[in-house]
């Protein structure tokens, strides 16, 4: 597939995913018999027409439909109807809005024709998204040339298009933090990514060879071989016991190691301490969160940046992570403990970034979480790697993993038993069978 058409792939599944979110909360206005959160309607509504009309549609429109329309007159009337639903889409809205408004202020009065409305306009955006993948792609790959996808997906990956370049999704993650954060159920989100792969020819940060650990006499890791090249989005899937914490911990130096031996930016780091670590740039986030519960929020950031002198570029990284965490920035001077299981994992993930980390480290950064707040964390995941981070994630939830990683490997009993690209171990029979419910 090409990189435009993956790109559309995935901005079709975070459009389904809201449309879930959406068909949640009308299910919701029956089972709890109370009026609509009409501010959380309108933030989804908001992303939802938002992101069509500048992101999704402009380059639909500029580039796919354009190129199909001028290779053959075989998709005009199907491009023609696509084209009259995204200029209804922002009235459709709009009478949304008008009738969830009405219906807090005089519930239950319009209930039924809010209900109705909503349910019409989520089947709308289903249906367009399936008549693109199911008719419009096949088509697009039939007739385009090479020379056709080359302009495409050239203008797609413009990260400066005012329109849809890297600031436009900036703000689009922003907008769905509040939502993340306002939304009072759990509903069935998955990951998203749009991201590159990183080039096998970038250098490798980290190398671990034949790496062994025991717990007295009990073997955790067998000769553990993995690499990850700097800019890449590695991850290591496998189940409860497998030994994924233990070479996080053997990474970062708070796990004593048996045999092998430890690389980082071609230094040899197996005998090294901790702190030392720390110090070269290596930083993790640890399992279960960890925060410090009586401190602030802001000094439990603070904390993470101990090994820094750099006052003023402080600040600035502070300021940087209310900007990736909204939610921080509200709750900047309250006790990390009183913080959700969702806004602690923010906390600890931005603590160890105010290390400003060579590599992250990310421990089970999904656990305990319900899935609208695990898409948050993953999105947040995505969006470090898009700016040039490394990180090395460990997760239980192989296919949240999998999906967004560069390169990933598989650990059973202490032993590396798989290694690939993240889709290339998502469509692996063994990993389906074992790990993915498949």
């Amino acid at each position: 597939m090409s990189e435009a058409l993956q790109t559309i792939s995935n901005e079709h599944r975070s459009m389904w995913q809201l449309t879930v979110v959406l068909d949640e909360l009308r299910k919701q206005l029956d089972q709890t018999e109370q009026r609509p959160d009409a501010e959380l309607f309108d933030l989804i509504l908001d992303y939802i027409e938002q992101y069509i009309e500048r992101v999704h549609q402009p380059k639909e429109e500029a580039y796919l439909y354009r190129a199909v329309l001028d290779r053959t007159s075989e998709g005009n009337e199907m491009i023609a109807q696509f084209e009259r639903e995204h200029a209804a889409s922002p009235e459709i809205v709009a009478t949304l809005r008008r009738q969830v408004k009405h219906l807090v202020r005089h519930y239950p009065e319009g209930k039924g024709e809010f209900q109705e409305g909503l349910e019409k306009y989520i089947a709308l955006l289903r249906s367009h998204i399936m008549r693109e993948e199911n008719e419009l792609f096949p088509l697009a790959r039939r007739i385009l040339t090479d020379v056709d996808w080359d302009e495409i997906d050239t203008a797609f990956a413009n990260s400066g298009d005012p329109q849809f370049g890297s600031e436009s999704r900036a703000e689009f993650r922003a907008l769905m933090s509040r939502i993340v954060n306002q939304a009072p159920e759990p509903v069935g989100f998955g990951m998203a990514r749009d991201a590159q792969p990183i080039a096998e020819a970038h250098p490798v940060l980290l190398s671990v060879q034949d790496l062994s650990s025991h717990y007295g006499r009990i073997q955790a890791l067998r000769g553990v071989t993995i690499e990850v090249r700097q800019g890449q989005l590695v991850a290591l899937v496998g189940a409860n016991g497998a030994g994924k914490t233990t070479l996080l911990r053997a990474i970062s130096g708070v796990q004593k190691v048996s045999g092998g031996a430890v690389n980082f930016a071609g230094q040899d780091i197996t005998n090294a301490r901790p702190d030392q670590r720390v110090r070269l740039g290596i930083c993790q986030v640890p399992e279960g969160r960890q925060v410090f519960g009586p401190l602030t929020v802001e000094d439990n950031l603070r904390l993470g940046a101990y090994t820094r002198k750099d006052k003023i570029a402080i600040a600035d990284d502070l300021e940087q992570m209310y900007a990736m965490f909204p939610i921080l920035k509200q709750k900047f001077r309250q006790a990390a403990g009183t913080l959700s299981g969702g806004q602690q994992q923010m906390l600890a993930m931005a603590r160890a970034l105010m290390g400003r980390p060579k590599l992250l480290l990310l421990d089970e950064p999904s656990m305990g979480l319900a899935p609208l707040l695990i898409q948050e964390i993953f999105n947040a995941i995505i969006s470090l790697r898009e700016h040039g981070k490394t990180v090395f994630l460990v997760e239980q939830n192989a296919q949240a993993a999998l999906s967004i990683a560069d390169r990933a490997y598989v650990i059973e009993t202490g032993e590396t038993v798989l290694s690939g690209t993240g889709s290339e171990l998502l469509g692996n029979e063994q990993v389906k069978s074992a790990y993915l419910g498949i």
